[in-house]
């Protein structure tokens, strides 16, 4: 299983004992990265930026795993086609994940 929460499908969330969302529920052999649209990856992104800004701001010991979380999603965004690649390098370069 990959490390991105979005690749998860029903099974997924189930074997982690997490709340799936309806969604899931409902298309069980897809993953919420697959059914995203374009304005939920951009708000999913938008949301991730300003939380990983509240963590540096606060020098919280989880920005490391919460940062490693959004770009293995980022990167599962890429491999389904929810994310240019030009789009992905920007996201994940290491200047832009300096807060």
């Amino acid at each position: 299983m990959s490390n991105s929460e979005l690749s998860w499908k029903l099974a997924d969330f189930r074997a982690n004992g997490v709340e799936p969302p309806a969604r899931c529920v409902a298309n069980p052999e897809l993953s919420e990265g697959q059914m995203m649209s374009a304005d939920e990856v951009e708000e999913f992104i938008k949301d991730s930026v300003a939380s990983l800004r509240i963590l540096a701001d606060k020098h919280s010991p989880h920005l490391d795993q919460v940062t490693t979380s959004y770009r293995a999603d980022l990167a599962y965004l890429l491999e389904v086609g929810s994310l240019s690649e030009d789009d992905y390098n920007d996201l994940t370069n290491e200047a832009n994940l300096r807060f």
